[in-house]
């Protein structure tokens, strides 16, 4: 059922606004570069994701799942993480770049101009009317066509963030389930937002919410033009003269030339922030955490595009940090009417689980990234294109998120998956060659051993779970090519929850960043560490 739109009058400030419908009829279909892709199918099962919070993320080291954050304040962990889980929203999918976080201006933090902190400029919010699928583009500029399908959580506040492509992305047609009246608005950074009107129920469910959408196709590629820096100064949020001049001395610092033109300088700034190396060894503290990773030219996404928005600003040019729950990165506004620029700086993670991407096709932009792609980036841009794996987890992925059941013989049920211990893909079992009538030879035991746990955790947060595999509990012979499994183990069940799954490296050290299901029960749990071994090593387990 399509979505009743009407005016409401005296509507309070604080509530979302006005959606409009051009009563135009939804298409059944879109076309993008060949692929013919179908509406989401309300009554189909949804896809798989979070729904969206009315509950704010922290503002520091990611997004949740489902959340926005208001401000964003820079951290020192600058090494490159685990494999992460994106929630893909649209068709053509977009991964990693679904907007849910936009910040475009600076703002003064608890140390002062040492401490810039990224916020939303002007929260005021206006009306996203539905414009109707045949409406016509507002100007000259090619655009294409997205799909989105999400669901809404409105069980802890009627205001919800919704996903977006662009910042000037248009609304063509939006349907839910169940039929509801939402009004839908955005603020001055662009964040889109859903409204539940205020004479609607509570449902006691999400609702699902499918939308047609679309994007310039400029945003995502192309030329930039060789005008003045200041010809976009008006556009350029204010900034704490301190702030400023400390800034435009790190910009010169770093190779960005005094006085060139926009071209020039958002070419060098990108070269330096491309060319940051995920590292353990965070940046020196100074006291001043924002020229120290500008200087240092360590961390990752959210790092990078942290210090860039605010060398953007020190300069006079309008840019965005913008962030979901797996990748961050910046937009840039061009003259002439040519509105934003979307920027990748890298620094992804290590891999990046892409749910929701089954038979999506990617969206591939239409004009080329001709911004400068150092060494530093393309290793982090690899990483980043392997990890995009969502469309068919490995078989062995599948239970990440379910409870397993205990193995035979395991008093706790928790010292391995369903199956039993498995060596790793590709390696033989001990014993298990053809015609072999040897009885298998011992495996090396293993000791598995955990650095500093968090002791809390909460649910749609993600827990950091590092530590190193050593053969026979020597100190230096870390042990490579482990599979590593890490759950939740309840004391009142002798089942497990499996969080995911991680890889050591050549020195045996293993780190990952797992998802706390946002429907755990609240309680008390064991963390459980375990590798089932492989040819030569056995089963080792760490709680």
């Amino acid at each position: 059922m399509p979505v009743l739109h009407e005016h409401v009058p005296n509507i309070e400030p604080d509530e979302a606004i006005l959606t409009v419908s051009a009563g135009r009829a939804d298409p059944a279909a879109i076309e993008q570069d060949g692929d013919v892709l179908l509406a989401p199918d309300l009554e189909a099962p949804a896809l798989d994701q979070p729904p969206m919070l009315a509950e704010p993320g922290d503002g520091e080291l990611g997004e949740g799942p489902g959340q926005r954050s208001p401000t964003f304040t820079p951290d020192r962990i600058t090494d490159l993480e685990g494999q992460l889980d994106y929630y893909e929203t649209f068709r053509p999918m977009i991964a990693p770049f679904k907007r849910v976080t936009s910040l475009d201006a600076t703002a003064l933090g608890a140390q002062g101009a040492r401490l810039p902190v990224l916020v939303i400029g002007d929260t005021r919010k206006t009306p996203v009317p539905i414009e109707g699928a045949d409406s016509a583009p507002p100007d000259g500029r090619a655009r294409d066509r997205f799909w989105g399908d999400a669901s809404l959580d409105f069980r802890r506040g009627r205001t919800l963030p919704l996903p977006s492509v662009a910042p000037e992305s248009r609304l063509l047609s939006v349907k839910t389930e169940p039929s509801v009246k939402l009004w839908i608005a955005r603020d001055g950074a662009d964040n889109f937002y859903v409204t539940l009107d205020r004479t609607e129920p509570i449902p006691g469910e999400p609702v699902r919410i499918a939308f047609l959408t679309d994007a310039p196709s400029s945003y995502f590629g192309g030329d930039i033009p060789a005008v003045a820096v200041e010809t976009l100064a008006r556009d350029a949020p204010p900034l704490d003269a301190e702030l400023r001049r400390r800034g435009r001395a790190l910009a010169r610092e770093i190779g960005v030339p005094e006085g060139a033109d926009l071209r020039a300088t958002l070419h060098a700034l990108t070269a330096h922030f491309r060319a940051f190396e995920e590292s353990s060894e965070p940046p020196r503290d100074t006291g001043d955490i924002y020229a120290d990773l500008v200087r240092a030219k360590k961390g990752v996404c959210r790092h990078r595009a942290y210090g860039f928005v605010v060398t953007a600003h020190a300069l006079g040019i309008p840019a965005r940090f913008v962030q979901n729950e797996a990748h961050s990165f910046v937009e840039v506004k061009l003259p002439a009417g040519l509105g934003y620029r979307r920027i990748d700086l890298g620094g992804a993670a290590q891999g990046l689980r892409a749910h929701g991407a089954e038979d999506a096709p990617l969206y591939e932009p239409k004009e080329p990234d001709l911004l400068p792609r150092p060494a530093a980036y393309e290793e982090s841009y690899s990483h980043l294109g392997r990890g995009v794996t969502g469309v068919e987890k490995p078989a062995d992925e599948q239970l990440e998120g379910r409870w397993l059941p205990p193995a035979e013989g395991d008093p706790n049920g928790a010292v391995s998956s369903a199956a039993g211990p498995r060596p790793l893909t590709g390696q033989a079992q001990p014993g298990a060659a053809a015609g072999q009538d040897e009885p298998p030879k011992p495996r090396t035991p293993l000791a598995i051993a955990l650095d500093d746990l968090q002791t809390r955790v909460w649910r749609g947060k993600r827990l950091e779970v590092a530590g190193r595999i050593t053969r026979g509990g020597s100190a230096t012979a870390g042990v490579s090519g482990l599979r590593v499994e890490v759950s939740f183990a309840a004391e009142a069940r002798r089942d497990r929850l499996l969080l995911g799954i991680a890889v050591t490296g050549d020195d045996g050290r293993f780190k990952g960043s797992f998802g706390v299901p946002t429907d755990l029960e609240l309680g008390d749990y064991r963390l459980v560490v375990l590798t089932p071994g492989d040819a030569e090593h056995a089963p080792a387990m760490a709680e």
